[in-house]
């Protein structure tokens, strides 16, 4: 496993040379952000490195651990990939998914092993005060984040474990320079082969890791990111299945460019309200077509496509489809969370809207750009003034 120290000199340069007149300007909210991610990360760095070191040394047994037809979710963002990956993690019989602490905080064995260590520690000598003081911080932080809810015991996109090797797409929002970070959201074409084998070999490890570490169950990932990375997941894992979500593209874009937009603001100060709208057409559209169009080469058993609105309308016939696809037995246990979630989900409702008139795009930029998907799955691409209505329609769950 290698360090990507080329790209994180190149973002260092940009940053403090290249920075005027784009997106990641040197402001006091910038440098705040820089301050940190040059001082605080690079020390979580070298501890998460020597946990990689020592795991070789302990727990080099993960290394033959087999990772077994595991489960990808991909599609574009804002598409429900989170609701589904957090309801069939539920299933802890069969499936496993990375937290957010294990993600972020412990992508070691090692360093998982000592905070449960730590955690029994508190339990048993401070009676959990340590704990609760954290909760207390997580609710402080975490809590506040809009339209996707972050918890440190909560599953989350394992996208994220390719930062602690800088080769993360996750990159893109703390150093917004397109013409350095574009080709990792392009993997499977613009990536160079070395580049390729340096994030899908450590990507695979942390994988192997995981599932480890949790006792040999299925694999599964939530990634919308990894929609460009089809073709590398095969390579590597050459059982692996898929479940593509499909949403309007219109409420895709809407969500998708709001949630964005919230991101770029807290680590930058953006030139504009809403960064890079024309490469985020592009993007889509080609997280919709070219992901396709790779599913599609593939065993029909190898992958499954499902509209956002059959998910998010009838929860339990879509589980149900999905663990009769890729043939997975249901438990009982499961049966109950699962009918706990549908009762969620059908009360459910968000407080945020959106507005695509109001971010600046227009019918004549959005209907071409999806014109083959809005007539695939038969989605109605709307008016200008069903579009600007968006602003008064609270947007589903994502």
């Amino acid at each position: 496993m290698r360090y990507n120290f080329r790209l994180l000199i190149k973002l260092a340069y940009w940053s403090l040379f290249r920075s005027a007149g784009t997106h990641g300007r040197l402001t006091r909210r910038r440098l705040k952000a820089l301050f940190w991610w040059f001082t605080i990360i690079p020390v979580h760095n070298f501890f998460t490195w020597f946990g990689f070191l020592l795991d070789e040394i302990f727990f080099r047994a993960y290394r033959r651990q087999p990772v077994e037809a595991p489960i990808f979710i991909i599609g574009n963002f804002r598409s429900g990939s989170t609701l589904l990956q957090r309801l069939l993690a539920q299933d802890e019989a069969h499936i496993t998914a990375m937290k957010t602490w294990e993600i972020y905080i412990a992508p070691s064995i090692t360093q998982r092993k000592f905070w449960q260590w730590l955690g029994r520690t508190d339990q048993r000598l401070l009676g959990g005060r340590l704990a609760r003081r954290l909760d207390q911080a997580e609710q402080k932080r975490l809590d506040s984040i809009p339209m996707h809810r972050v918890a440190l015991m909560e599953v989350d996109e394992d996208e994220g474990i390719l930062l602690h090797n800088w080769t993360s797409s996750f990159l893109m929002f703390i150093f917004p320079y397109m013409d350095l970070l574009s080709p990792y959201l392009h993997f499977d074409t613009e990536v160079s082969s070395k580049e390729k084998k340096r994030a899908m070999t450590f990507y695979y490890r942390m994988v192997q890791k995981h599932v480890y570490f949790h006792g040999g169950r299925r694999y599964i990932a939530k990634n919308p990111a990894f929609s460009s990375k089809v073709h590398a997941l095969r390579e590597y894992f050459p059982d692996a299945k898929f479940i593509y979500l499909v949403r309007n593209p219109v409420d895709m874009l809407a969500s998708k460019t709001s949630f964005f937009s919230y991101i770029w603001h807290y680590f930058n100060d953006p030139l504009e309200k809403y960064p890079f709208k024309d490469m985020l057409l592009e993007l889509t559209r080609g997280w919709y077509v070219e992901t396709l169009d790779s599913l599609e080469c593939l065993p029909e058993s190898e992958y499954l496509i499902m509209k956002y609105r059959s998910l998010t309308e009838d929860l339990d016939t879509s589980t149900r489809l999905i663990y009769s696809h890729f043939r997975i037995p249901l438990t009982p246990e499961f049966e109950v969370a699962l009918a706990h979630a549908v009762e969620l989900a059908r009360n459910y409702r968000s407080k945020h809207k959106y507005s695509l008139i109001d971010m600046g795009y227009r019918p004549q930029q959005i209907i071409p750009q999806y014109t083959e998907i809005f007539e695939r799955f038969n989605f109605d691409p709307r008016t200008e003034e069903l579009m600007a209505e968006l602003s008064k329609k609270m947007a589903e769950i994502d």
